[in-house]
């Protein structure tokens, strides 16, 4: 900081030298005083904070940068491997799955099959109580109709009563007379017996035709018993193969379940890496810049303490002198910092340093010249800590100056000289200084 200082302090004795010599050689008078130094370390002190604020954001930004390009790479080497093992487990899992479908699938044929025998089973049962129903059905209208002489008979043998006991009793029953009415006014005793042998007589005829029903009916529900314990038989192994079928699909399931889960997440990590590649990719080149421009800025900040020196000096002290003598100063500046061991760099473009080609575009569109000297006389006014005093004998520098501040509330004064002859003097006090 010292060799800042004292080179600081010579600057302004060159300065005060070439305005000696800068009179003796165009009789234009120029100086500079205690004031012009304390606004060159006031310039320099603002110009040195932006600029290194600017160049610590930028390289901070870079930095960043790199590392997350840096992340994205081993982000990607990651997830290549961990893309690897899930494709492994997701082999597995399908093996897995297909060897569970081939068990389902085993199963379910062996559980068709059960169904089908039970199906014949159940046909065969139900065509059983089909018959049961039709034969039960006759038997029971053949019983209706013998009911009342059933009643009548109720005592008596009842199936006991023989075909041949029928055939004996035929010529009674043939006759005219043998009847109830017939023989209550013949012998009343014996009208009962006679009522009672026609109901046994006709009770056979009907119990004749009733008992193969009734045989037949005991028969069929003989074998619906055993259809029925076949058939029970047949669901019990039905409901087995169906539970196993079930735990089974459930194991399937499962495993489909595992196996998409695993398929979810390869894809979602082959998203990844296709994302991150893509970023590197499209990076790479960025890479190599950035790399670079990292570097770069380091040195750029080494080298900022001398750059922003001679930037400074540049609008302290350059302003009432031409292109030659900027030049000249600019030179044993230099050659006074390299004395003193102060890092600057030695390409320095200073108006690059300090205005950006955009601002010197809308410069140039307001009217200012597009010379190096006219650019440089605009960072001068628009930069510089003092107001400038610009001799402007075309007019470029007011024009530029109204078109510039029109909506900053320019003020143009009109002063006399005190010769009396006709002078007019501008200056220009812009509202942004």
């Amino acid at each position: 900081m010292k060799y800042v200082v004292n080179t600081m302090g010579t600057i302004q004795d060159i300065v005060a030298e070439k305005c000696v010599e800068y009179f003796e050689r165009y009789r234009r008078r120029t100086f500079v005083t205690p004031k012009s130094y304390l606004s060159f370390i006031g310039g320099y002190k603002a110009i040195y904070k932006e600029k290194f604020t600017s160049l610590g954001s930028l390289s901070e930004r870079m930095r960043t940068g790199l590392t997350k390009l840096m992340e994205a790479e081993v982000s990607v080497n990651q997830l290549s491997k961990e893309l690897v093992m899930k494709e492994e487990d997701l082999a597995v899992a399908s093996k897995k799955a297909d060897e569970v479908l081939l068990e389902v699938t085993m199963k379910a044929h062996a559980a068709e099959k059960v169904k089908m025998q039970v199906q014949t089973v159940k046909d065969k049962a139900q065509a059983i109580v089909d018959d049961i129903a039709i034969d039960k059905a006759a038997a029971e209208e053949k019983l209706e109709a013998a009911r009342p002489a059933l009643e009548e008979a109720k005592a008596a043998l009842q199936d006991s009563i023989t075909e041949e006991t029928v055939e004996l009793l035929e010529p009674y029953l043939d006759m005219e007379d043998y009847n109830l009415e017939t023989a209550k006014k013949v012998c009343g005793n014996v009208a009962g017996l006679c009522s009672w042998t026609q109901a046994m007589a006709y009770f056979y005829g009907v119990n004749k035709e009733v008992l193969p029903l009734k045989a037949n009916l005991a028969l069929q529900e003989g074998r619906l018993a055993a259809a029925q314990m076949e058939l029970n038989s047949a669901q019990n192994q039905l409901d087995e193969k169906q539970r196993e079928l079930d735990e089974v699909q459930a194991m399937y399931d499962a495993a489909m379940k595992e196996k998409q889960a695993l398929l979810d997440d390869a894809e979602a990590c082959r998203r990844k890496m296709s994302n991150a590649t893509a970023l590197i990719e499209g990076l790479g080149g960025e890479k190599l810049r950035w790399t670079a421009s990292s570097k770069n800025f380091q040195n750029q900040i080494t080298n900022l303490v001398g750059n922003v020196l001679l930037a400074t000096g540049f609008l302290s002290y350059s302003g009432p002198f031409n292109q030659e003598y900027r030049n000249l100063l600019l030179q044993l500046w230099k050659k006074e910092m390299d004395n003193s061991k102060i890092p600057y760099s030695k390409n320095l473009n200073l108006t690059g340093m300090l205005v950006d080609n955009a601002t010197v575009g809308e410069w140039n569109l307001q009217g200012l010249p597009n010379d190096e000297l006219s650019i440089q006389n605009g960072i001068i006014v628009t930069k510089a800590s003092r107001y400038p005093l610009l001799i402007d004998p075309q007019g470029q520098g007011k024009i530029w100056i109204k078109n510039k501040e029109k909506n900053n509330g320019l003020q143009v004064n009109n002063l006399l000289c005190n010769t009396g002859s006709l002078s007019e003097l501008h200056k220009y006090f812009p509202t942004s200084h």
